[in-house]
């Protein structure tokens, strides 16, 4: 349905009798009404074609093959005249098979029945609005008990008065045999109520608004009463305020949605369009049906003899007719959820039958599986991986699935810059992978972003923009810090890569769900770009170094542990076994690593700037050396100061390690971009 807002949604809800009959019901030329279902046959087995009147019925649900009536007559265009429309001899329509998908038909229920749903779901609609135990009214469908109709000043044979419990005089299967065949069912309609009619006349006698005045006093005096004590007393209390909110609501939702409570309880059944059930032929004379089908046949044969039953009512024993009412009852739950009755219901093979609830509900429901996580186009999943190399708002796509996403762009430029003539042999060239192919990849790539998904969605950054780069492999990258926005790690999770197509999809991808637009968490606003797991791991081997100090090189000069195995070069011994490395600047440590001269984590003198004193003014040094030419060293823990003979620092050197170093270049350059960018920006 599309609302007034021109939103496409689907809304499941009551409808009323009358609804059900406009839905299926088609007035033919000759006056004739179909659309009631009355066999339970679906094919014919000779001819295979339809049976009249049945589940697959041409004339009810439409014509199997588009604008040919059962007899074989066709009609190329839709006729204007409306006797035109049917065929005057077998009354199909002439219309699109299509119909067939949404078409519907119904059962004439020869006694109403109840709702599983309304009757057994949690809560119980019914027995919510009617205030009554769920066990007692169960028993009243499945007729164990009866009770009295209100009986006003006419003389009744059977005085009884009331309705449940201080009000009703059940009567346990003792009514029926004191009385005759002829006279029982002249009783049972004066007197008694049982089964579904029974609910449904309740239902109907309701006042909503009455409900929703006398709960809202009810639940005033039991505020009032406030605690008593009594922890029993309390918690009962507690449990009838909260069924008297839910009361209001319900009724206050019935009011509001214009519904009756009394549609709770079925009269005409609805019937499927027969494509969402259908019947397939296989080779070897295999048919495969679908369950559904099953369950409605059940269900009219049923319907059928309880009808038969009641048009000879004057020999039909009573007993026979409840019975046949229950029976009638439990298809129908059968055929809405096979599993209200505690065992779920099986076919000769011992297979359970799956009902609408089945089809509906679960994770391979109707909803779940084809509606809301179906797969739409220009879409791709692959596992996630570490991107190390990668910025904060860039991903990496696996060249396989780029080339999926983007092929029509591809194609199109492929057209434009004449590499190719048409699309065919631009998909040719694609398949081929020719190196034209990824020059223009990654031209298109560039200026496009893509949408990253993790399931479950459960807040705005579980689907962020990134701008891709081609990867090799078949796994996405990833950068570390959005991963606490998606709620992922890098076990094995999956998520899916979307493109958004239009300009205005694309402006919004680039000015709201950019990661780098995401940094706090719309939540309570604390940072969400904060390094966990494997990162953090990673910066604590990174800086983990040589923390015991110089001091330790007395006894481990090479600043490894006793158990340590030194694996340099002997060229380079000198680097780490004699002393301990200087050097004038961070790029000539990188390249004695480079080199492999030193470790990650071996410790080393690097020149410090003079205006970046890293002096503690009450740090005694632990040794002071002096030259022969009047300069002197003062050793620190973790640095080194060199002075002339006028007790002027020349230089400083600190005691760190590569690690460290790599740390401190990575968040200085970030300083300075930043502060390069927001210099521009003002």
């Amino acid at each position: 349905m599309i609302d007034q807002y021109k939103h496409q949604q689907l809304q499941i809800g009551l409808v009323s009798p009358q609804q059900i009959k406009a839905w299926a019901n088609k007035n033919l030329p000759n006056g004739e009404v179909v659309g009631e279902v009355t066999r339970p046959s679906t094919f014919h087995y000779k001819t295979d074609k339809p049976e009249k009147d049945g589940l697959f019925c041409e004339r009810i649900f439409g014509p199997i093959k588009s604008r040919i009536c059962a007899c074989g007559n066709s009609r190329a265009s839709v006729a204007e005249n409306e006797d035109e429309r049917f065929c005057q001899k077998c009354g199909v329509e002439f219309v699109d098979s299509r119909i067939r998908r949404y078409q519907m038909g119904y059962i004439k229920l020869a006694c109403p029945v109840t709702h599983v749903w309304y009757l057994k779901g949690l809560p119980s609609y019914i027995a919510n609005l009617l205030d009554k135990p769920l066990k007692k009214l169960e028993g009243l469908v499945y007729g164990d008990f009866s009770f009295a109709r209100p009986s006003a000043k006419k003389p009744t044979f059977l005085r009884l008065r009331g309705l449940f419990e201080d009000e009703i005089s059940s009567c346990n299967h003792s009514i029926s045999p004191f009385f005759s065949t002829p006279g029982f069912a002249t009783f049972r309609n004066r007197e008694i109520a049982t089964g579904a009619g029974a609910i449904r006349e309740q239902l109907a006698d309701l006042d909503l608004r009455i409900i929703i005045e006398n709960s809202l006093v009810e639940w005033k005096e039991l505020e009032d009463e406030g605690y008593s004590g009594d922890e029993w007393e309390d918690r009962k209390r507690r449990i009838r305020k909260v069924f008297l909110i839910r009361r209001m609501q319900l009724a206050k939702h019935f009011i509001q949605t214009n519904v009756e409570p009394e549609w709770m309880v079925l009269c005409l059944l609805p019937v499927l369009p027969p494509e969402l059930r259908p019947i397939v032929y296989r080779s070897g004379d295999k048919v495969v049906t679908s369950d559904i089908n099953e369950l409605y046949k059940r269900v009219i044969r049923r319907n059928n003899n309880l009808a038969y039953l009641l048009k000879r009512s004057e020999l039909a024993p009573a007993d026979l007719v409840m019975c046949q009412e229950k029976l009638v009852q439990e298809a129908v739950d059968t055929l809405l959820d096979s599993g209200s009755r505690g065992q779920p219901t099986r076919d000769g093979h011992n297979k359970v039958y799956k009902s609408l609830s089945d089809v509906i509900e679960g994770k391979e429901g109707r909803f779940r599986e084809t509606l809301l996580g179906k797969r739409v186009d220009y879409s791709g999943r692959s596992v996630i991986v570490v991107g190390p190399s990668l910025s904060l708002h860039q991903c990496g796509l696996p060249l396989e699935i780029a080339i999926k996403l983007f092929q029509l762009f591809v194609i199109r430029d492929l057209i434009t810059k004449r590499a190719t003539s048409n699309v065919r042999i631009a998909k040719r060239k694609i398949w081929e992978k020719e190196p034209i192919v990824w020059e223009i990849l990654q031209e298109v790539m560039r200026g496009h972003p893509v949408l990253l998904n993790r399931a479950p969605t459960l807040h705005r950054l579980g689907i962020q923009a990134f701008q891709p780069t081609l990867v090799e492999g078949r796994t996405i990258c990833l950068h570390p810090l959005v991963c606490k926005g998606f709620n992922a790690d890098f076990d094995g999770d999956q998520m899916a890569v979307h493109l958004p197509l239009s300009l205005e999809a694309q402006a919004e991808a680039r000015l709201l769900m950019f990661s780098h637009m995401n940094l706090l968490s719309p939540a309570i606003g604390d940072p969400i770009c904060v390094p966990t797991q494997d990162m953090l791991i990673g910066l604590y081997v990174l800086t983990i170094g040589n923390r015991r100090g110089i001091c330790a090189n007395r006894y481990n000069s090479c600043g490894n542990y006793p158990n340590q195995k030194v694996s340099y070069n002997n060229n380079n011994y000198k680097y780490t076994k004699d002393k301990e490395p200087h050097f004038s600047s961070s790029y000539d440590a990188l390249g004695a690593y480079r080199q492999k001269r030193i470790s990650l984590d071996s410790p080393l003198w690097l020149r410090w700037k003079l205006d970046q004193r890293v002096i503690g003014s009450r740090e005694v040094p632990i040794e002071v050396q002096y030259e022969s030419l009047g300069t002197y060293h003062e050793i620190y823990a973790h640095y080194l100061i060199v002075g002339n003979r006028k007790k002027e620092i020349r230089s400083i050197y600190i005691r760190s390690t590569l690690g460290h170093i790599s740390f401190y270049r990575e968040i200085e350059e970030a300083i300075q971009g930043f502060s390069q960018a927001y210099s521009y920006t003002i």
